[in-house]
């Protein structure tokens, strides 16, 4: 990141932030006081028909789904993440999750103030929320935040659902386009307490288990969530992939370890295979 910076900016506020947040001892000093971060926790998506989504993503990822008590959401487990779905329009994804461990509230809140992020506290008391210049919401939330849900919610009947295409073992990827490259990734690298790496264009930060991707929205495209990837044990990826269109998903490209496709709604998703059981027999 800081050879992307260098190279990139010339003048103004991305200077001015890059010089503060790169300078000499602070990325240390960022990397030693930032909470740590476990891994991508979950993605709410806002859906148009929350019946029929329910039923896509049940047919992708299993069978169990959760309705939550007081609020109007329903969860799936992905793995050690989970997705949750929410009825309005227009689709979109709604917000993201960062799992933390060992989380206390308080000290993170006091991280954010010195990194000069504005942060919600959420009615619950525990978990945090953070915006960047576009809108995008991340939830900040300890690594077992799905399992603090689950007794405030009721199982729905699993009716005779067949076997899910995918066996999920996590969320590996969030794709995140933003306005201002240069500007908008110190956000990140502030909220995150590290920089990106820059490759093919993007800027990736590590989240222990799974990554942050960063892009320039290309003009005529609004900033926001791009996509989300979900990663999968093994399967035949191109039967999957005609399972996928039939449940009412379009697929879109074949990738060396997974496919990207769009669901009901229009919204992109990536199935990515397990690295360390690629070529498992």
């Amino acid at each position: 990141m800081t050879t992307l910076i260098a190279r990139r900016c010339r003048r103004g506020l991305a200077c001015l932030l890059a010089g503060w947040l790169l300078g000499p001892g602070q990325g240390a000093v960022l990397a030693e006081s930032a909470p740590a971060f476990h891994s991508l926790d979950h993605v709410v998506l806002q859906v148009s028909d929350l019946s029929r989504s329910q039923e896509f993503y049940r047919r992708l990822f299993g069978a169990s789904l959760w309705r939550d008590r007081q609020q109007p959401l329903v969860y799936q487990s992905l793995g050690k993440a989970f997705l949750a779905l929410t009825e309005a329009a227009p689709a979109s994804v709604q917000r993201i999750g960062f799992g933390i461990t060992a989380y206390d509230p308080p000290s993170v809140e006091r991280y954010l103030a010195a990194q000069h992020l504005a942060a919600l506290r959420l009615p619950d008391g525990r978990d945090l929320r953070v915006a960047d210049r576009d809108g995008t919401l991340v939830d900040l939330v300890d690594e077992h935040r799905l399992e603090r849900l689950l007794p405030a919610s009721e199982a729905l009947p699993t009716g005779a659902a067949r076997a899910p295409l995918f066996n999920p073992l996590g969320l590996d990827e969030v794709y995140v386009m933003v306005s201002n490259l240069e500007v908008d990734s110190l956000h990140y690298a502030r909220l995150l307490g590290r920089t990106g790496k820059a490759q093919a264009g993007s800027l990736w930060f590590d989240l222990g288990g799974s990554r942050l991707r960063l892009s320039q929205a290309p003009v005529g495209q609004p900033a926001g969530v791009h996509s989300i990837a979900v990663l999968i044990s093994e399967t035949d990826l191109a039967e999957a992939a005609e399972q996928v269109f039939a449940a009412g998903g379009i697929v879109e490209d074949l990738l060396p370890n997974g496919f990207s496709f769009w669901d009901p709604d229009g919204l992109r998703l990536e199935v990515h295979v397990a690295p360390q059981l690629l070529g498992s027999p």
